[in-house]
């Protein structure tokens, strides 16, 4: 019974292709691609989706992969068994759906599998972590993969923590101003405004502002609103994945000044870190860059990064391939070249991600410490408004026809 097997291969002009090919066993695979004169990079047993199809909740998410690896680093480093190790973080405590992915690791290695191909074979994990692996699984340091990987996600994770925390004090200043503004316009106003009776016209304009606000943000109104935005948000999430809608949001945002640097810095920051790891974990350089492109998540930034493969590919210098990306700053090529002249890359890619990491911080700190004030100072001038009407309205109340 012949098997498909998806394969990535270089031809011997250095051409990369990918395709799919049909043979017995994997062995006969690799032997019918070399006897083409292909380098093969990847070759991975093609199956039905329908046969590794999941029913999921939350999701695996970053800190679980953190965990995995971390768990499986120190259990390599004890001696033990992949197999083995892979029995003993499968715990009771662990999410069903990772529970169940590993399930299927373990099966495919039992069968004889290899590791990166058993983990690749699930579709739940990234090419960046299934490339770490293969490339761990070929010098026989699995255990130093792993713990690669782990660094790796500790970086995606806590990067995330910190934007997290950055927000909580402005969202909370947003939430407190919205909750006053709900109990102003529902129990203040209204009393205020029913001893004037249900005759309107006569008030003074800004009082008949703020008598019709506070009908629009009635509990009646506002939760049909809501309504709607759940009902809307649940449709868009259903037919549009928010992680397929992300890139096309964010191209209009890089025109903002401040928020288009923090976008930027936080793009390069994690590509950088990216190169940095994979690198470290002796992923061949091209290999890298393509990877790392294809993690950032806006096509305006992705494809120029993209396009840099094929000049490298023909010879030129990274640094000086590097230099004709406009976003790039100049400190990036000045680095480059310094790491070219030392065969000291990786570390080059480290500093450069922890640059454009601080600037990032630095530029969130600056954003938010303006951020914070100005929504109070927005909060002030609404309630303000609220007192002077209300005391323009008591004022004049001796020429209003009650």
């Amino acid at each position: 019974m012949l098997t498909e097997y998806t394969y990535s291969c270089f031809d011997p002009v250095g051409k990369e292709t990918e395709g799919v090919i049909s043979a017995p066993d994997r062995t006969l695979a690799l032997s019918k691609l070399r006897d083409q004169g292909l380098t093969v990079i990847d070759l991975v047993e093609k199956r039905a989706k329908t046969k590794r199809t999941l029913v999921w909740g939350k999701g695996i998410n970053d800190r679980d992969l953190y965990n995995i690896s971390r768990e499986l680093s120190i259990l390599l480093r004890s001696g033990i068994r992949i197999d083995k190790a892979l029995e003993l973080v499968m715990n009771p405590a662990m999410k069903q759906e990772l529970r169940d992915v590993l399930t299927l690791v373990l099966s495919d290695l039992k069968g004889g599998k290899e590791v990166a191909q058993a983990f690749a074979q699930t579709n739940r994990f990234s090419p960046l972590f299934v490339n770490i692996l293969r490339v761990g699984e070929t010098v026989g340091n699995l255990q130093s993969a792993f713990e690669n990987i782990a660094q790796y996600y500790r970086f995606q994770f806590q990067l995330k923590e910190e934007i997290r925390n950055a927000l909580t004090y402005p969202i909370f200043l947003v939430v407190a101003s919205l909750v006053t503004l709900f109990v102003i316009f529902n129990f203040i106003i209204p009393r205020f405004f029913t001893i004037f009776g249900t005759e309107t016209d006569t008030l003074p304009f800004l009082a008949r502002v703020l008598h019709t606000l506070s009908a629009w943000f009635s509990v009646t109104h506002l939760l049909f609103f809501l309504g709607v935005l759940i009902l809307c948000l649940f449709v868009w999430r259903r037919f549009y994945p928010l992680k397929e809608i992300l890139p096309s949001l964010y191209v209009p945002l890089l025109s903002f000044p401040i928020i288009g640097k923090l976008l930027l810095n936080l793009e390069l920051s994690r590509f950088f870190y990216s190169m940095f790891s994979m690198l470290q974990s002796g992923i061949e350089f091209i290999k890298a860059l393509k990877l790392s492109a294809a993690l950032i998540q806006i096509p305006r930034l992705r494809h120029p990064i993209e396009s840099l493969v094929e000049q490298i590919k023909g010879g030129r210098r990274i640094a000086d391939v590097f230099s004709q990306v406009p976003f790039f700053p100049e400190i990036v090529p000045n680095m480059l070249r310094v790491g070219e002249g030392s065969g000291n890359l990786k570390e080059i890619f480290f500093e450069l991600y922890q640059v454009f990491d601080e600037r990032f911080k630095n530029m969130t700190k600056r954003a938010l410490v303006l951020l914070e004030p100005m929504i109070i100072m927005i909060m002030g001038l609404i309630v303000g408004f609220i007192v002077i009407s209300l005391i323009l309205t008591v004022m004049s109340v001796g020429s209003i026809k009650l």
